[in-house]
């Protein structure tokens, strides 16, 4: 793997560069182990048809089946899916969904499918951005348990890392109301569920990490004052023009009572942000914190709407972008990631990126080749706010960014 492309020029702490070397060693013994008994990662995919049920009745909407559709078609052209540990999904039991959700809440998305035409339409407008049809029901149950069910085998050793290719997406469902395409937390449930169902697995801290282009409301505020959680969000801000047009997004919500310092957001300020952007996010924030915090397990709200041409995010993180993200992540939790997908609109962008995350899992190399590998000024003064924000919590975000880096100009709209 090369990480950095010809011209890319951060310039690194010595002390970060002393934990990434260690860090390094570290995974390199590991893989060798690994090689050595002539162990492959053992990745689950998890993909079912019934999941692609719940769908829009107008064109106008942009979460549709054929999101999961383009994926699915990519990865059997480039031969992951013989690969992988196939899964089909699960329902999951209401009592898990419960767990983070109202009662309320359940009750609405378990009856929602029952309705006529007109009332799923009267029914949606009550909410924010977003659509019920007849197969909304089951979808939303399966894509809940389907996250449980991957999450639950990579946690007991039975696969190695997995990926849940679930609709709908879940990041944005708040306790008592779906919102923004989502019906229930996914990636939350998940998480509830290993924390306090399965304390068997020993998993007792955990690492999310949402690298959607929109913030991660519903998962910040489940987990707000839980110190067993960190919540990693990187998204558009904009300063709060952004979807979901909060101001929590803010870096200066950083958790609360004992969750203080325990949630994480890094807000650009505009759009075009892209590959430099987010690994210098990822090493001068993400990785310091995720090494002093040594998670158990990372799950991955995996939205890919910040990808090169899907223009809801209008970002430009590219295909092996997101792999040099994710290989990044490996070095922590045994490698024990869990991938849930969010969001990501533009067919093939989300395939292509989906399918270079999965090589990756798979212990594919590949070659980061980006044009532009310096990240933009606001990018620079979004991670010195976020670090002075938490240093009280993290020391090791205490020390100075690197000098004399070279940046882009914001752009000009």
């Amino acid at each position: 793997i090369r990480l950095a492309a010809p011209g890319f020029r951060f310039r690194f702490h010595p002390e970060f560069r002393l934990r990434s070397l260690l860090r390094r060693r570290r995974m390199a013994a590991a893989a060798g182990t690994a090689r050595q008994a002539g162990a492959a990662p053992r990745v689950g995919l998890l993909y079912d048809q019934r999941m692609l049920a719940h769908a829009p009745a107008g064109k106008k909407e942009k979460e549709t089946p054929e999101r999961l559709r383009a994926i699915w078609r990519k990865l059997a052209a480039e031969g992951v899916t013989s690969r992988c540990v196939g899964m089909r999904a699960k329902v999951a039991k209401e009592k898990y969904i419960a767990s983070v959700h109202a009662r309320k809440h359940v009750d609405l998305i378990r009856k929602i499918s029952s309705k006529d035409s007109s009332d799923l339409k009267k029914t949606a407008k009550k909410f924010d951005s977003v659509y019920f049809s007849k197969g909304s029901s089951e979808s939303a149950f399966l894509a809940a348990g389907s996250v449980i069910e991957v999450a639950e085998k990579v946690a007991a050793g039975e696969l190695s890392s997995a990926i849940a290719l679930v609709r709908p997406p879940g990041h944005h469902a708040e306790h008592s109301k779906p919102m923004g395409f989502c019906l229930f937390n996914n990636v939350a449930i998940a998480a509830n569920y290993l924390l306090n169902e399965r304390p068997d697995l020993g998993i007792n801290k955990i690492l999310i990490v949402d690298w959607d282009v929109h913030h991660g409301n519903g998962t910040q505020n489940m987990f707000y004052s839980d110190p067993r959680v960190l919540f990693f969000s990187v998204h558009r801000y904009d300063y709060g023009r952004f979807y979901p047009y909060e101001a929590d997004a803010s870096h200066v919500f950083i958790g609360d009572e004992t969750g203080r310092g325990y949630n994480i957001n890094v807000p650009w300020e505009h759009a075009k942000c892209g590959d430099a952007d987010y690994v210098a996010a990822w090493d001068h924030v993400l990785l310091p914190v995720a090494e002093a915090f040594d998670p158990d397990i990372i799950l991955l709200s995996a939205g890919f709407d910040a990808a090169r041409g899907d223009h809801m995010g209008d970002c430009c993180i590219t295909p092996n972008g997101y792999a040099l993200l994710l290989t990044k992540l490996l070095g922590f939790a045994k490698g024990r990631i869990v991938m849930a997908l969010e969001g990501g609109y533009n067919p093939e962008s989300i395939a292509n990126s989906v399918c270079a995350c999965a090589k990756v899992l798979l212990g594919d190399k590949f070659t980061l080749n980006s044009p532009e590998m310096q990240p933009f000024e606001s990018t620079w003064r979004v991670i010195q706010m976020v670090r002075d924000e938490l240093k009280t919590y993290w020391p090791v975000l205490s020390s100075k960014l690197p000098e004399n880096v070279s940046l882009r100009s914001t752009p000009s709209y």
